[in-house]
C-alpha cells in the first residue's frame, strides 16, 4: 500500500510512513476519507446519468415513432422486389435444368463412345508392349 499523504511505499506492519512520518491512524483516516469521496463522486455521476437518461427518453421515443412509418414504407416497397427476385431465380433454375440434364447425358454418351472406340487399340498396344518386353527380356537372359 502507498501512503495517501506522500505516495511512498507504506510497509504492512509499520506504525508510521517511513518517508513523511504520517502515523498509521492518520493514513487510515485519509484512506477512509478518500473512499467516502470516491463513493460520493460515483453516486453523483450515477444520479446525473439517470437524470440525463430520463430527459432523453421522450426524445428517443419521439424519434422512433417518427422514423417507424418510413421504415415500414421502405419494407413494403421492397417486398415485391424481393418476391420477384426469388421467383425469377426459381424460373431461371427451372428453365436451365433440362439443358443441364441434356449436357450431362450427352457428355456421358461421348465418354462411353470414346472408351468403346479406344479400348481395343489400347488393349492391343498393351499386348504388343508385353510381347516386346518378353522379347527384350529373353535377349537379355541369353547374353
Amino acid at each position: 500500500m502507498n501512503c495517501p499523504n506522500c505516495g511512498a511505499e507504506f510497509p504492512a506492519g509499520a506504525a508510521s510512513c517511513p518517508a513523511c512520518g504520517a502515523p498509521r491512524s492518520e493514513i487510515d483516516r485519509l484512506l477512509r476519507a478518500t473512499e467516502k469521496a470516491v463513493d460520493r463522486a460515483v453516486e453523483t455521476g450515477a444520479a446525473a446519468l439517470n437524470r440525463a437518461a430520463k430527459e432523453l427518453e421522450p426524445v428517443v421515443d419521439k424519434a422512433v415513432k417518427t422514423v417507424r412509418p418510413a421504415v415500414q414504407d421502405v419494407a413494403r416497397a421492397l417486398k415485391p422486389i424481393a418476391d420477384a427476385t426469388v421467383q425469377a431465380t426459381k424460373d431461371v433454375a427451372k428453365a436451365v435444368r433440362p439443358a443441364a440434364e441434356t449436357t450431362v447425358r450427352v457428355a456421358k454418351e461421348a465418354a462411353d463412345k470414346t472408351i468403346a472406340t479406344v479400348k481395343p487399340a489400347v488393349e492391343k498396344a498393351a499386348e504388343k508392349t508385353g510381347e516386346a518386353a518378353q522379347k527384350v527380356k529373353g535377349k537379355v537372359w541369353k547374353r
